[in-house]
């Protein structure tokens, strides 16, 4: 795979067009309305815990998980505290694929430091202290830093940064989540292995990097759209975008 030729297709995306990808990410479009009521603290906590938990669902992400986790938060007061915040999310998880562990995620989280941090956290402060919560956060699940379900998290949180306004995290040490759809986007790239997947997109992002100031939370968001999409479905995806000169560009670099 000739990777600075996909980088530089990629590259023509407008910048536009890649903050218009990760508004189509399910965790922004279905979380979105909470971020008001909640307010930026509250709604940061509740981000991650969704972000560490988004794993072993009982369908796709954008169907089985995200949705139904909106409708259940609809049903719920605003909550007051991380006790109540705890309570109302391990009532979700009992219904959920390995509910057990993913309890004991919300246990380990929810009453940690961070959490209390992020809870009475303005944006400028998440922001600015950005690639220390993603240590901490690691250090507090017992995880490690490329763990899929923390990079996944801390995507959440940026992508909660993005949504007030704040860009100048740095997103740049943070891999790529490695998944199912990015695994098998991968592969069709002649790609394996997660460490050299994490590689191949880090070298793609920084070819990118020259041309567009966009982050990891863009590139994956892309990847997980379109990774287990057929090709008619990604011509039609980036038909949509107003970029079908683009998408029939990767479908010859994928073939």
């Amino acid at each position: 795979m000739n990777r600075s030729k996909l980088a530089k297709i990629l590259g023509r995306i407008p910048l536009d067009k890649w903050d218009e990808i990760v508004r189509q990410e399910p965790e922004w479009i279905f979380m979105k309305e909470f971020l008001k009521p909640f307010g930026f603290g509250k709604f940061s906590v509740l981000m991650v815990m969704a972000g560490l938990n988004d794993f072993q669902l009982k369908g796709k992400a954008e169907m089985a998980y995200w949705p139904r986790l909106k409708d259940h938060l609809k049903k719920k007061l605003i909550p007051a505290n991380l006790n109540e915040m705890k309570d109302i999310l391990i009532e979700f998880y009992r219904d959920e694929k390995k509910a057990e562990l993913k309890i004991n995620r919300v246990y380990r989280f929810m009453t940690s430091q961070l959490a209390e941090r992020l809870w009475r956290s303005r944006p400028i402060d998440v922001s600015r202290d950005f690639l220390d919560i993603w240590r901490d956060l690691a250090n507090t699940m017992r995880q490690p830093l490329e763990a899929k379900t923390i990079v996944f998290a801390m995507k959440c949180l940026g992508i909660t940064l993005l949504m007030v306004g704040e860009t100048s995290f740095n997103f740049e040490e943070i891999p790529i989540p490695v998944d199912f759809r990015v695994k098998n986007f991968s592969k069709r790239l002649g790609v394996y292995g997660d460490e050299e997947i994490r590689g191949f997109w880090k070298n793609v992002l920084e070819t990118i990097r020259d041309e567009k100031p966009i982050n990891m939370i863009h590139l994956d968001s892309l990847i997980w759209q379109i990774g287990s999409l057929s090709n008619l479905e990604i011509l039609k995806y980036f038909r949509a975008l107003k970029l079908e000169n683009i998408g029939r560009e990767l479908l010859d670099v994928i073939r």
